[in-house]
């Protein structure tokens, strides 16, 4: 299964338990690091892309974590297409990706 048919089954669920995805807002991206400096230099590339990042590790984490936001209408596409920008630049930087959410009423 690929990243975009398994984004298009969760967003088919969250469609049928009644979230708007006709809504723009802001989704989240996370990425997992094993050191600062990757994480450090994650951030600031992906600053560089034009995107907010941060690191939003808890304090009881083994790892670092680090969330990359966009605001966008949910469709699989524009998803898939950020998350695989992201993926890219993670493991550029030793990371990989680790989901993507976002809050709803």
């Amino acid at each position: 299964m690929t990243f975009f048919d398994e984004n298009a089954e969760v967003l088919r669920g969250m469609r049928n338990r009644g979230v708007d995805l006709d809504v723009e807002r802001t989704v989240d991206f996370s990425h997992v690091f094993t050191t600062e400096r990757d994480a450090h230099n994650f951030i600031q590339a992906c600053s560089e892309a034009g995107f907010a990042a941060v690191n939003t590790t808890d304090a009881d984490m083994d790892d670092l974590d680090v969330t990359v936001s966009k605001v966008m209408t949910p469709s699989c596409a524009q998803i898939t297409e950020t998350e695989d920008l992201l993926g890219t630049l993670a493991n550029r930087h030793n990371g990989r990706a680790d989901g993507w959410g976002f809050w709803s009423d």
